[in-house]
């Protein structure tokens, strides 16, 4: 059995201003950690913390290594970049010099291979210049992280395969917002290719995202499309992922009765938490 936390959006060095969905707490991040890491100890088997990006919020050095201080947890810590995370046209060289703890073998687009599954990490790339983020925002893949990634899909049949990248897939639907339209959909382009993936290696049975700081659920034939809410962002939510070679689940756990300081919440948008089927699945 491999089991794992899932995590995303922490934007280690931000304010309460900025992108956000609840109220957010990013001075909070050491103390929401120290409480992750309790948790974390009280189950006995997390096997590692996945980031699915925006682990700070501008790529500095002074950022970096800071994050790479209050990542310290008693389980691994790995990272699949997000736009915030790179900030500056440099900032690849930039994290495997000042954080490289949290790439497996100095590689930003790597696999955790596991005895029960794959785990595919695929940075989204924002723009003509790789791993560089400024305001554009489309997303997708460089022409030789399609060519690992296929390749790679190929390796271990009788395992399931997940994949990482921090862009969302598709939007959130009305049906979870109570709006007239989705929100936060990507370009139809990332949407055709990650589709196709799932449609062409049906042991790929989850892509896990990130990017719209909310909780988001969808079935697409054999794979579970999943965003997660911002673990800085009230109630500091996180997801738990069970895989086994006959067995995939996933819960939501919030951190906010471990905390020591006041939260407030935003009543009008309960729908960034999820209703329960964004919330939890079990195969």
């Amino acid at each position: 059995m491999t089991r794992f936390v899932y995590i995303a959006d922490t934007h280690l060095g931000a304010t309460e201003n900025g992108y956000h969905q609840q109220p957010r707490y990013a001075t909070q991040l050491p103390a929401l950690l120290v409480a992750l890491d309790a948790w974390i100890q009280t189950q006995g088997d997390i096997a590692f913390v996945l980031h699915g990006g925006d682990m700070v919020d501008q790529a500095t050095p002074t950022a970096l290594r800071t994050a790479k201080e209050v990542f310290q947890l008693s389980v691994p810590v790995y990272l699949c970049l997000g736009n915030h995370d790179l900030t500056v046209p440099d900032a690849a060289t930039l994290w495997l010099t000042e954080a490289p703890v949290f790439f497996p073998d100095q590689r930003l687009t790597y696999s955790l291979t596991l005895p029960d599954c794959v785990i595919h990490v695929v940075p989204t790339q924002w723009c003509a210049t790789p791993f560089f983020w400024e305001e554009e925002q489309t997303p997708h893949f460089l022409e030789e992280q399609c060519a690992y990634l296929a390749k790679a899909l190929e390796c271990y049949p009788g395992r399931r395969h997940l994949l990482c990248t921090h862009s969302e897939v598709l939007g959130v639907p009305p049906e979870q917002t109570g709006l007239t339209e989705p929100i936060h959909t990507p370009l139809p382009a990332f949407t055709r290719m990650i589709l196709d993936l799932t449609r062409t290696y049906p042991q790929l049975c989850g892509v896990l995202s990130a990017h719209n700081h909310i909780n988001t659920l969808s079935v697409q034939g054999n794979a579970h499309l999943i965003t997660v809410s911002a673990l800085t962002e009230t109630p500091f939510e996180f997801k738990v992922f069970t895989v086994t070679t006959t067995h995939f689940s996933m819960e939501t756990v919030n951190l906010l009765p471990a905390v020591d300081f006041q939260a407030e919440y935003n009543f009008d948008k309960t729908y960034v938490q999820g209703r329960y089927p964004d919330r939890a699945f079990g195969e």
